[in-house]
């Protein structure tokens, strides 16, 4: 035989010998998976698994303020092979009722499954038969301009909302709210989609809202306000040095014309002079307009005397 085909003969031999091995190989590999697995599937576990919750049959004049929950998961022990089945063989949508829950579910495991709880405990849902009423949206949250802008108004659209609830939530119902926003550092107008607060027992339509908040550019303003007295004894009067304070506030460029002297208010009680024992009042605003800032009296503290009033 030539040298090339004993060569060949040989790799023919270790090639045959690499099959079997391999084979071999792979079928003890599987085996130990197998058993593997087999003992793995055997051993106790613990599992949740989501079951679906369906509403059957509501009437039509029925309203359903707060829906039940869209699953519930029930967490139970048993064998891995079983509990792996659960998981991944999962059938339609289940029709229960809260009275035979546990019943219609335990139904479908296997007699060696164990129930060890549920969550939500409990499955409840409120509806009435269309009893309403319209409230105004309140926009809350963390809403801020920047330093040089100002928030001149915050509306929610539509304003109001209908909430279907019990008599006694509507009773005390004065407005829904949205969830907290938080918009900081605005410079200009800002509308964005707000979800409104859930109440429990209660449906709100609609259940969000547009959130408008409106941003004006700042600027300062200085008005004279004469200083006022009230409650003073018949034959006596207050006077104060000076008798007109300078109110510097900031105010957005929109309403600067709006905001006049007369819309403030620096009013001084004779229960404050009486008690005074410095010669000196300290000022502060009874009544300012709305949609100004960083209000300040100039001076903030006069001097005074009481007069006798002629007659």
């Amino acid at each position: 035989m030539s040298e090339s085909g004993k060569i060949g003969k040989s790799l023919k031999f270790l090639r045959s010998q690499l099959n079997r091995n391999f084979w071999a190989f792979l079928f003890f590999l599987t085996l130990s998976a197998g058993f593997w697995l087999f003992l793995t599937l055997e051993e106790v576990y613990e599992v949740e698994i989501p079951v679906p919750v369906k509403l059957k049959n509501v009437p039509d004049n029925v309203v359903l303020t707060t829906p039940p929950p869209k699953e519930i998961k029930i967490r139970v022990r048993d064998h891995g092979g079983l509990l792996l089945r659960y998981k991944y063989t999962r059938s339609g949508h289940v029709a229960l009722l809260t009275s035979n829950l546990t019943r219609n579910i335990v139904s479908r495991l296997q007699g060696t499954t164990s129930v060890v709880g549920f969550s939500p405990d409990t499955v409840e849902y409120f509806y009435n038969f269309g009893l309403n009423k319209s409230v105004p949206v309140r926009v809350v949250g963390d809403i801020t301009a920047d330093s040089l802008y100002c928030i001149t108004g915050i509306t929610a659209s539509p304003a109001t909302a209908k909430v279907y609830a019990a008599k006694e939530i509507l009773d005390t119902l004065r407005a829904v709210y949205t969830k907290p926003l938080t918009l900081k550092d605005l410079s200009e107008r800002k509308v964005v989609s707000a979800d409104l607060a859930t109440i429990r027992g209660a449906k709100t339509v609609p259940a969000k809202v547009k959130a408008t908040v409106n941003v004006d550019q700042m600027t300062e303003n200085t008005l004279p306000v004469r200083i006022d007295h009230i409650n003073f004894p018949a034959g006596k009067t207050l006077k104060t040095f000076p008798g007109i304070v300078n109110v510097i506030f900031q105010v957005g460029l929109k309403q600067y014309r709006d905001i006049t002297a007369d819309k403030f208010a620096i009013v001084v009680s004779y229960d404050e002079v009486e008690a005074n024992t410095t010669g000196r009042l300290h000022l502060t605003l009874k009544t300012k307009p709305e949609g100004i800032s960083h209000v300040r009296i100039q001076p903030d503290e006069v001097e005074f005397i009481i007069e006798d009033s002629d007659f």
